[in-house]
């Protein structure tokens, strides 16, 4: 494989409609962003035959430079990424693009572009119905909402919303760094996750005025210093987990699913606790049965794995999976619970 692909590679792993579908011979595709060195194709499209386990190249897509992060749309017919590639000449921002997905071969076909009102966006998500999708800026830490049009296309900016402050942290946390914009499993919610904040800033949603409505008494605090980055939330909405990439650590949190307010119950290290080396932790989630959390660290090159408790959401260690590779950043767990792609 061409090594340019893995130079500072982040990835977030997609499979087209896997839970939608009904059988394994049908057609299934895996969709990876990653950094390029300049503007050009740099979302890899593999086919992935469940049977075997193997990928396919199918071709290399996007035009603009280092499509970083994608996610799919609900249905499975679009894929959005978020880029560092400029679409305004004269503005420091970075760029989304919406591509429709040919359901044959797994090809990208461009729709269309948008600013992201911001510096090094490096996430994106939508609402379960696929109304509105959600930009994370990880430079000028600050959130976007576009609408999604009835071709699939994003239209103009509807909202923004700027993170203020300051951690402690005097080389990472100068100011505020949106890492990550996660919907909650009702879709009423926005969590940004803010590495440079120690906090997981709470949104309400509205869909009608597609807008966001902060709500500050409800966010998610975190110790000082640990960097908060990603974040998910269990299938009964009670238990949120967000992985801290400066302590290598996650953090649980009770969920209240009439307000969305978050309450840190437990403060679990990622990594062995006879480990000295450097790590920072990347990226989460659970697994299709509920009963596994996952979480990514850089360094140990391993996915740490905690059994939750059930009655509680508390996490106890289960052990370490070493990566094959260096420096994991996002993974995918496969909805049918047969496959982990780091």
């Amino acid at each position: 494989m061409n090594k340019r692909i893995f130079f500072l590679l982040l990835v977030i792993f997609s499979i087209t409609g896997m839970n939608k579908i009904k059988s394994q011979s049908q057609v299934e595709f895996l969709y990876i962003g990653t950094y390029t060195e300049a503007d050009g194709p740099g979302i890899h499209v593999y086919r992935f035959d469940r049977t075997s386990g193997s990928l396919s190249f199918v071709e290399t897509a996007g035009s603009l430079e280092s499509p970083s992060y994608v996610t799919l749309h609900p249905d499975g017919r679009f894929l959005y990424s978020v880029n560092r590639g400029k679409v305004i000449p004269d503005k420091n921002w970075g760029s989304v693009s919406a591509f429709s997905i040919d359901k044959e071969n797994g090809k990208l076909l461009h729709l269309n572009n948008q600013p992201i009102f911001g510096a090094e966006g490096c996430y994106i998500s939508t609402d379960s119905r696929g109304r509105l999708a959600f930009v994370a800026n990880y430079s000028t830490g600050n959130v976007v909402v576009f609408p999604i049009l009835k071709d699939g296309s994003l239209g103009t900016i509807a909202d923004e919303h700027q993170h203020t402050g300051s951690s402690v942290n005097p080389s990472r946390q100068k100011g505020p760094h949106a890492h990550c914009a996660y919907v909650s499993p009702d879709d009423k919610h926005l969590y940004v996750v803010d590495l440079g904040l120690d906090l997981v800033k709470t949104y309400e949603i509205d869909y009608d005025r597609q807008k966001l409505i902060p709500k500050p008494e409800q966010d998610g605090k975190a110790r000082p210093g640990t960097g908060p980055r990603h974040i998910t939330i269990d299938r009964t909405g009670k238990f949120a987990y967000a992985i801290e990439e400066l302590s290598s650590s996650v953090t649980v949190y009770r969920r209240d699913v009439k307000t969305g307010g978050l309450t840190s119950i437990q403060h679990i290290s990622t990594i062995p606790g006879d480990y000295t080396e450097t790590n920072y932790c990347a990226d989460i989630h659970i697994e299709s049965s509920g009963k596994f959390l996952y979480g990514s660290n850089r360094g140990h090159d391993s996915l740490a794995i905690f059994r939750i408790n059930p009655e509680n959401g508390m996490l106890e260690p289960a052990g370490y999976q070493p990566v094959s590779g260096k420096w994991p950043r996002n993974f995918l767990i496969d909805p049918k619970g047969e496959f982990v792609f780091v």
